[in-house]
């Protein structure tokens, strides 16, 4: 049932979506219910069954896991009423017309990286912009906090509303040429990147030569050398093999990776209030246990990387790469037209440390 579904779905996202990409969605995409909290909760609101998805991630990463249990959330505490038709990576098509799909419809909820949105919101990339955070820490608490919401706010007048902030997580580099341990080391490095002006202009910032790639085409174009790096969190880096193809990992934490956690703003004004209570409360208590398997997965990933053979730079000159950054939060603030995000961010940063 689930493959029939997902083949109705990737024609009707091909004839709103030009961009969209075929998929061939598997079955194990399906989410499982709670049969304890079904059996022992009942609903009046008619059912509905949304599709969601963590738009380049797989399955098993951090952020897949996430979706599941997000499914399970959402049928437990909406008493049955609400159920979540999972899918990941690719499965409904590129990450950038997924989010499209979202916009438009076609989609119910989607979760991805940050500069996916800036289309529909700009001012969402300073939470990517390179070391704006040194640790987690910071990152939930600004996230979960004043300037968080803030971010969410503008995205009121577009057809996407947010309802939390998921997460990639800290991102690092790998590559198939040298040790990157100074910004030297990268010079002429051709790595990949998103669509994004501020992450393209922090790769020439730091020397190497940035190519736009979805992540659907980031194997095989390492494996095809047609680029020689990537940047990404831990847990994809390993989910994807990289190691496969990539023989070294610098620890730069140069940025960190927000995934902001959607819903089509039509579908949730057509659910009930108790419904998007109990969509709201799964979306948080998902985002909590995502964060956790993140934190808990670093180590693991690590060992599978130098199990591997991976060759791996634990202390980069990280002072040396941040201190390049001034000409990337130029650029971020005059496409702003003022420093008004960035310097909010700046501050409750501060006020944290």
């Amino acid at each position: 049932m689930k493959k029939f579904f997902s083949l109705i779905l990737a024609l009707a996202m091909t004839l709103s979506l030009a961009a969209c990409g075929s998929s061939n969605v598997s079955s194990s995409g399906s989410s499982t219910s709670s049969s304890s909290a079904a059996s022992s909760n009942t609903s009046a609101d008619a059912p509905v069954t949304l599709t969601a998805i963590v738009a380049g991630l797989t399955e098993d990463s951090p952020s897949g896991q996430a979706l599941k249990k997000f499914a399970d959330l959402c049928n437990q505490y909406s008493g049955g009423s609400v159920t979540i038709d999972c899918f990941f990576n690719t499965e409904l098509g590129s990450v950038a017309s997924c989010v499209e799909s979202t916009a438009q419809g076609t989609i119910d909820i989607v979760s991805t990286g940050t500069s996916y949105f800036s289309g529909y919101v700009p001012a969402i990339q300073v939470f990517e912009l390179p070391y704006i955070f040194n640790s987690y820490d910071e990152a939930h608490k600004t996230l979960d906090g004043e300037p968080g919401q803030e971010i969410a706010n503008l995205f009121e007048p577009t057809d996407l509303k947010m309802l939390c902030y998921w997460e990639s997580g800290m991102r690092h580099v790998t590559n198939s040429r040298n040790p990157i341990i100074t910004p030297d080391d990268m010079s002429g490095l051709k790595i990949r990147t998103v669509v994004s002006p501020t992450q393209q202009a922090t790769w020439e910032a730091f020397g190497a030569i940035p190519m736009a790639l979805d992540m659907g085409e980031v194997f095989t174009a390492l494996q095809n050398h047609t680029v020689d790096a990537q940047e990404n969190t831990l847990s994809s880096i390993v989910s994807y093999k990289m190691y496969e193809v990539q023989s070294y990992l610098s620890l730069t934490h140069h940025s960190y990776t927000a995934m902001p956690f959607f819903i089509n703003r039509a579908k949730w004004d057509s659910l009930t209030e108790d419904q998007q209570a109990a969509i709201q409360q799964a979306s948080e208590e998902s985002r909590d246990y995502e964060r956790q398997l993140n934190s808990e997965g670093e180590a693991e990933c690590l060992k599978a990387l130098a199990d591997a053979g991976v060759q791996i730079e634990e202390n980069p000159d990280t002072e040396a790469f941040a201190a390049l950054c001034g000409p990337v939060y130029d650029i971020f603030t005059d496409s702003m037209g003022s420093d008004e995000y960035l310097t909010m961010v700046q501050n409750y940063v501060a006020g944290l440390r």
